[in-house]
């Protein structure tokens, strides 16, 4: 089942905007992104912190240099990932599973991908910064809102010989049903099993594996299981299209049906983004229940963060509270030094929000630029190398201006471990 869940998993968040508009398939605290469109080879801009900006607006972030041969579209490429939102949030990883296998430049994952991963040498690590018109485009997928840019941080673990092709089988049209043949919810989903099983009915929260394969209505097929490996998804969590969650409800183990979505429970007035669904399609849908699964397991709640009475908090005259969890051993820091750390973020309840620690990159940052919010620079000149502090922030003073963007209305705690400080220079 894991290398089910893994090819899930991808169809879910990588390929959701490319063949099948998406079925097919860590940050917001210290660092603030750049806002960054696809040929690997046309670069247009290359920005003041060395990362470079492709004319279709995919910024590139080289973070180590691989030692293999460079990628190119028809290799077989095997990529460890972590896919985060602006704002921090998490949506997908392949962290603690095997690196997803993709062919390099076939349309399989979504264009910043492609792009991207093509400009990496084996053994290479990098940032992609994707602008929504190479992702997902301005429609909801799963975690991920309408209009996101996409960050990732991936590595190129290994290029394989580029697979023999597999000559394209004409595609065949969906099975002939009449149209009074139907049931229809009050939803608008249309409905009407090819077959009929006799196993159990899946529940929400349960994982449902499929075969399936779609179709515009009237028009070509678009999608199937890829490689005939089922897809996995959670029943209930939106990971695929409302319909889906609809459908695999009203069926059994075994059943074979066919169903009819409307654009409002497939993808509505915007399509796939990249052209092979269009706005306002009527999909058609045969899908196969295979098995069912227990529900994934909870994960492990993160440790909340360090108890601090609050006398023991040092509170500044702009408001920010700090306290030292760990003496550093070195110089203090100054407002221009070039600062690596660590850190955590945790919303008043102490729920941990986001953390570099996942990734296990530290994030660099110049003290006192103004980059982090006006409060991470305060406590950072509070702090010298190899320190360990915890501060408290209102959402003004962890992003300033942009305030309204923090990921919770009340304050938030971070705690940070300066890994390393080099020194400004000075003149």
């Amino acid at each position: 089942m894991k290398n089910n869940q893994k090819n899930a998993q991808l169809w879910r968040t990588l390929l959701l905007g490319a063949l099948l508009f998406g079925l097919a398939l860590a940050a917001c605290g210290p660092a603030v992104p750049q806002d960054a469109e696809s040929t690997p080879s046309a670069v247009s801009e290359e920005t003041e912190s060395g990362s470079r900006v492709t004319a279709s607006g995919l910024e590139y972030i080289e973070v180590e240099v691989g030692t293999g041969p460079q990628a190119v579209p028809g290799d077989l490429v095997n990529v460890h990932y972590t896919g985060t939102l602006a704002d921090g949030t998490e949506f997908d990883s392949s962290a603690g599973g095997d690196p997803i296998q993709f062919v390099l430049g076939q349309g399989s994952v979504i264009q910043g991908w492609d792009e991207g991963i093509a400009l990496m040498r084996a053994g290479g690590k990098a940032q992609l910064v994707i602008p929504p018109a190479l992702g997902y485009g301005d429609q909801d997928y799963g975690p991920i809102p309408g209009g996101s840019t996409l960050y990732f941080d991936v590595e190129l673990v290994s290029i394989d010989p580029a697979p023999t092709p597999i000559p394209t089988p004409t595609p065949d049209p969906p099975t002939l049903v009449a149209p009074e043949d139907y049931t229809t919810t009050e939803s608008g989903l249309q409905y009407y099993f090819l077959e009929e099983g006799d196993g159990e009915t899946p529940e929400l929260g349960e994982i449902a594996s499929v075969h399936f394969a779609g179709w515009i209505e009237g028009g070509s097929k678009f999608g199937d299981s890829q490689d005939g490996v089922p897809l996995e998804f959670v029943i209930g969590e939106g990971q695929i299209l409302p319909g889906w969650d609809e459908m695999i409800l009203l069926m059994q183990v075994g059943d074979v049906v066919q169903f009819v979505l409307p654009p409002e429970l497939g993808l509505g007035e915007v399509g796939s983004g990249n052209g092979a669904i269009p706005p306002n399609a009527t999909l058609i849908f045969e899908m196969e229940l295979l098995e069912i699964l227990p529900p994934p397991p909870t994960p492990t709640p993160a440790p909340p963060p360090v108890s601090v009475d609050e006398s023991d908090y040092t509170v500044t005259e702009s408001g920010l509270k700090f306290f030292t969890i760990t003496e550093g051993s070195g110089e203090p820091i100054a407002a221009g030094d070039l600062i690596t750390l660590h850190y955590k973020m945790f919303d008043e309840s102490g729920l941990q929000l986001e953390t570099s620690y996942d990734t296990g990159q530290p994030v660099q940052l110049v003290a006192g630029s103004g980059v982090a919010g006006p409060g991470w620079d305060e406590a950072l000149l509070l702090m010298s190398s190899s320190g360990k502090a915890q501060f408290v922030l209102t959402p003004e003073l962890a992003y300033g201006e942009q305030a309204a963007n923090a990921p919770t209305n009340g304050n938030l705690i971070f705690e940070i471990e300066i890994l390393d400080v080099v020194k400004a220079e000075t003149e």
